[in-house]
């Protein structure tokens, strides 16, 4: 076997993760927030309510005349509380948007007492998720400082099958406009109903804007990003792309929204339809604007779902098969997708997330085992020809063309393909990095606990020893027990397979187990207890292969 070709695929390998992970990711943080400008209109429930106003927003802005203003009454704007069995969210009347959602599944970190989980995160005295966006043949306008009125209580529980109608009215520059927010007990999933009516044709389109924060959530490298589903075709474009400007998208809607590694929230039209998909970025938060256009009737309405939740594979699926989309795997998503549902099957039979990775382990050794055994018999096999390669090599160091004769006859002569270790690792390569995405994007395994100290498979591992201080490429202030292992796993499976006689390429390998072990400090303890399993289940297997070659002649190794 060519050592050099094994060599290049792990540092290939080691490369690209620890770009990633350490590059990437460490080197370039996110960009600190700006300063919020001037001119953006207050957005706290207790801002004074201002006249009907023309606000930016992210599409392009209509040459015509201004609306006629009319009066409107001042109204303290309301809170409106919901708690159902998935969320605890708060509605206010100042534009009739959402103030807050937290899951109740879900917190902020895997501390016992850490808050819900809140998935409405604008800047500091930014816009609120749920924006109307209108535009007539006057001009264009949003919601964001109009009061709406409405009946509904100050509070509402629902539970299971249970559903409740919040409805927002107001009345601006000859417009009425109604928001319906329907909801339901159970699931992340609520209905809005937007209508505008006026006089027939007025309306030229009506849409709804969902605004973020580009900030990461503590402890985690999961920045939201804005995701779309536009004529078939995923976009998703981060705070660089958004600073730079993003072209719209123009075709059927499926949806659009905010996602990050674990939570999703986004707009998804009740009946996708040709619309314009807009976003923009102002330096303290994103926004994604959808609009559609209007018939020329008297009322122009927009039904949609909006789904704030987990990125769980089985709930997306539930809501709108499409959705799973949203999950960034990676050019290995077909794979990826695969292992997650064996995942989730085999935590059916082990309700632990961490046995289930280990259960995954074993299933996958054993469904390659055929392949592993014929590769690191053709190494063995190789190995014992060494002795024969360097007398070759040394009485035709002249003739190369005669050097390369005489050792493919060796190799026929011995049944030895030089390639049969190589090329199943190669075909490997695509399972370790479909496992690597399905591991790293699984939102199951995120604060999912395994055994003693290890209270989150989806966050790197480390013991806790009191008086340690914590160093910057450690997680916390103790020892990676986990990290430990699988390098000193990965130490002795290198040990005992087969070796180049090179010396030089000896040493490189042998660096192997420390170059793992330092990238793997801040992987996912998921993807780490993968990995020392799978060396656990390969130091068996080579024993076994290694005793076997040991009672076999050279002749009929």
């Amino acid at each position: 076997m060519d050592t050099r070709l094994v060599i290049a695929v792990i540092l290939s390998l080691a490369a690209v993760f620890a770009y990633q992970e350490l590059v990437l990711k460490r080197l370039y943080p996110p960009e600190q927030q700006q300063a919020q400008q001037a001119t953006a209109t207050p957005q706290a429930a207790g801002s004074p309510i201002a006249s009907p106003t023309f606000a930016s927003s992210a599409l392009p802005a209509l040459p015509t005349k201004p609306l006629a203003e009319t009066p409107v009454t001042e109204v303290a704007p309301r809170t409106i509380k919901v708690e159902t069995d998935a969320y605890i969210a708060r509605f206010t009347s100042r534009g009739g948007r959402l103030l807050s959602l937290k899951l109740r599944k879900y917190r902020e970190t895997a501390e016992p007492n850490s808050p819900l989980m809140e998935l409405v995160t604008p800047a500091e005295g930014g816009q609120l998720p749920l924006g109307l966006v209108v535009e007539t043949r006057g001009g264009k306008l949003d919601d964001r400082a109009l009061t709406y009125t409405t009946d509904a209580p100050a509070e509402v529980n629902l539970h299971g099958s249970e559903r409740a109608n919040l409805v927002f009215t107001a009345d601006i520059a000859g417009l009425k406009l109604v928001k319906r927010i329907d909801c339901d007990g159970s699931g992340y999933v609520f209905n809005v109903d937007a209508a505008v009516s006026g006089p027939p044709g007025e309306v030229t389109a009506v849409g709804l804007d969902m605004s973020e924060a580009l900030t990461a959530h503590e402890g985690y490298y999961d920045i939201p990003e804005i995701q779309a589903l536009v004529n078939n075709k995923t976009a998703v474009k981060a705070e660089k792309a958004l600073r730079k400007g993003v072209e719209p998208l123009k075709g059927k809607v499926t949806y659009v929204g905010f996602g990050d590694r674990y939570f999703l929230t986004v707009f998804l039209p009740l009946s996708p339809q040709e619309g314009t998909v807009a976003m923009s970025y102002d330096g303290t938060q994103a926004t994604a604007t959808m609009l559609f256009e209007a018939p020329a009737a008297a009322t122009a309405r927009l039904r949609t779902q909006v789904y704030m939740g987990p990125k769980n594979l089985t709930i997306l699926e539930a809501v709108n098969p499409q959705l799973n989309r949203a999950i960034d795997f990676g050019w290995t998503g077909i794979l990826a997708l695969a292992f997650l549902r064996a995942l989730k099957l085999f935590h059916y039979i082990a309700p632990n997330w961490g046995v289930d990775i280990i259960l995954l382990t074993v299933a996958i050794r054993v469904a390659f085992l055929p392949m592993s055994i014929k590769s690191q018999r053709s190494m063995m096999r190789l190995q014992r020809l060494q002795p024969q390669v360097e007398r070759l090599r040394e009485k035709f160091k002249d003739d190369h063309e005669r050097l390369n004769r005489e050792m493919v006859d060796l190799y026929k002569r011995n049944h030895v393909n030089p390639l049969g270790g190589c090329l199943p690792m190669l075909l490997q390569l695509p399972i370790f990095i479909g496992l690597y995405e399905a591991l790293l994007n699984a939102v199951e395994l995120r604060h999912a606990p395994f055994v003693g100290w290890i209270t989150d498979l989806s966050a790197p591992e480390c013991l806790p020893i009191p008086g340690i201080p914590k160093l910057p490429f450690l997680p916390c202030g103790g020892i990676p027990v986990l990290v430990l292992l699988m390098g000193i796993s990965t130490y002795f499976q290198q040990k005992m397979t087969p070796q180049s006689p090179d010396p030089n390429q000896q040493r490189m390998m042998m660096l192997m187990p420390l170059v793992f072990t330092i990238m793997f400090l801040n992987f996912p303890a998921g993807l780490t207890l993968y990995y020392f399993c799978s060396n656990a289940l390969g130091i068996a297997q080579q024993y076994v292969l290694n005793r076997e070659f040991k009672q076999l002649s050279p002749a009929n190794a």
